[in-house]
């Protein structure tokens, strides 16, 4: 059976891929690559869990019925022989594997008795083309059953194994091959669930594949534009820069399936290799801004979150982290530095002069805030979405940082150029609403009238609204991490 192609995505695909010679063909230079520094190491990739799946079935009387009915009795010889397999493949999809051929009235899929069926064909021609999105197609590769011998076992070992590579090529579309959260602790994401015994189920029960590729495949428009860029590096014979970009698209297409398989329509999206926010509304880009991310040993996270308070006037609780490594050098030699500074510093929740501190006591004693003011580190205002980081984006005094190119700075908050309309955004509200809660004076916490998704990201290859996609220095060597994930996950399916 020949692949059909999806009325949502593939055809998207395909009509990005003629604007390959044109639009798409029109792509930003990147720029010279930094020394890379290497994001907070875990100790290697760890690789999931494989084992063999032990398929246990019960003598259901189907014999009987082989006396009548040939196309059965080929069925049930296929079903018998898989109890003697052994086929690697990663826990969670071995269990659904058993659960599945374990059953009474479980069906082959993929072949009838007498050899592979046109839904294998289908099947077969899917995982083959798994390069086209980003993926590794010998990760999928199923052999045919060879030979004239023991043709049930050939057969048992041909639907099983065509089974476990699908669940894997459509697990690994939906959510990614990788789990980000063993990469290093500058990611944090709830990786998403995916049902397979449902899934193999529904593989079983429906006669066109692509409805279930359909389901798990990112449906984000620029997923798609991501495809078709892969497609032209790839053809275009261009060399230089392709191949180190190709790697940047395969990882920027890993990294969407970490993301939802949609985006809402109203979100914020930060992308800290390209230093810039951006405000969406309705599906379209309404509000783009300079941005200033962590420095290399304070690197912002890649997680997403929900921003839901807006602070105006903010004081400033100053971390340890600072306060250890940055002030108290200053308080060594100048015991009132941070009074005149215009810090307010407590101990056990008391205020007291920095210089009357007793600063070899444990700093978890000690508490140091800036107030809200001019030279508030935060400047006028805050946009708050609670996470495990404590990272927000804010206001800055130091605007001459964002004239930067390169605008590593902070110590891992989003420093944004144009705070006041990013408030407006979030809040459904002016500029001037904003200016006035300022001239308020005063610290003020305001809700937000909904809740906007917020997704502080890593892409080193990102396409604008106009289709162009744009190339960027991997400032954190995150890619580079990943790309040895891949690799790792590859080496490792590859195994028996």
């Amino acid at each position: 059976m020949p692949l059909r192609t999806s009325s949502r995505w593939i055809a998207s695909l395909a009509g990005l891929l003629v604007l390959s010679g044109s639009a798409i063909a029109v792509r930003a230079e990147p720029q010279p690559a930094p020394p890379i520094t290497q994001a907070s190491p875990k100790i290697g990739y760890t690789v999931p869990t494989r084992r063999p799946a032990h398929i246990s079935r019960q003598d259901t009387g189907s014999s009987l019925s082989a006396l009548f009915d040939t196309a059965s009795g080929n069925q049930a010889k296929v079903l018998r022989e898989m109890g003697g397999l052994s086929i690697s493949m990663n826990n969670d999809i071995a269990d659904a594997i058993e659960a599945y051929y374990a059953q009474p009235k479980a069906k082959l899929i993929w072949v009838d008795g007498k050899g592979p069926t046109p839904k294998a064909a289908q099947a077969l021609s899917l995982l083959k083309q798994a390069d086209d999105w980003g993926l590794n197609a010998g990760d999928y590769a199923v052999a045919p059953p060879q030979g004239a011998g023991d043709r049930a076992k050939a057969l048992a070992e041909f639907e099983v194994s065509l089974s476990a590579k699908m669940l894997m090529f459509l697990q690994d579309n939906f959510r990614g091959r990788i789990d980000p959260n063993k990469l290093s602790n500058y990611y944090d994401f709830k990786r998403k669930p995916v049902d397979l015994k449902g899934t193999i189920a529904q593989l079983s029960a429906t006669p066109d594949l692509m409805v279930v590729f359909d389901r798990l495949l990112p449906s984000n428009p620029k997923f798609a534009q991501l495809a078709a860029e892969l497609h032209y590096l790839r053809t275009s014979g261009q060399g230089g820069d392709a191949a180190a970009n190709i790697n940047k698209v395969i990882v920027a297409m890993e990294e969407m399936r970490w993301l939802p398989q949609e985006f809402p329509e109203r979100y914020v999206f930060i992308n800290q290799p390209a230093y810039m926010a951006y405000y969406y509304e309705n599906s379209t880009l309404t509000l783009s801004m300079k941005a200033v991310i962590g420095q290399q040993d304070h690197q912002t996270n890649f997680f997403d979150a929900s921003i839901k308070t807006v602070e105006f006037n903010p004081d400033w609780g100053v971390p340890q982290s600072i306060i250890r490594n940055e002030m108290l050098p200053h308080l060594k030699r100048d015991p009132a530095y941070l009074d005149k500074e215009g810090y307010v510093v407590s101990v056990k929740g008391k205020t007291m002069p920095s210089a009357k501190v007793d600063w070899s006591q444990p700093l978890e004693n000690i508490g140091v805030v800036q107030p809200p003011g001019a030279d508030n580190a935060l400047g006028q205002l805050k946009i708050l979405f609670p996470n495990s980081h404590d990272i927000y984006m804010h206001d800055t005094p130091a605007r001459g940082k964002f004239a930067s190119q390169d605008r590593m700075f902070s110590h891992g908050c989003v420093r944004l150029e144009n705070p006041k309309a990013m408030a407006a955004a979030v809040l459904k509200t002016s500029v001037e609403f904003v200016d006035q809660q300022i001239a308020a004076g005063g610290k003020q916490d305001m809700p937000v009238p909904e809740q906007v998704p917020v997704y502080v990201s890593y892409f080193t290859a990102w396409p604008t609204d106009d289709g162009v996609i744009h190339y960027f220095d991997d400032i954190y060597g995150r890619d580079a991490q990943t790309l040895s994930a891949i690799s790792a996950t590859t080496a490792s399916r590859a195994q028996s």
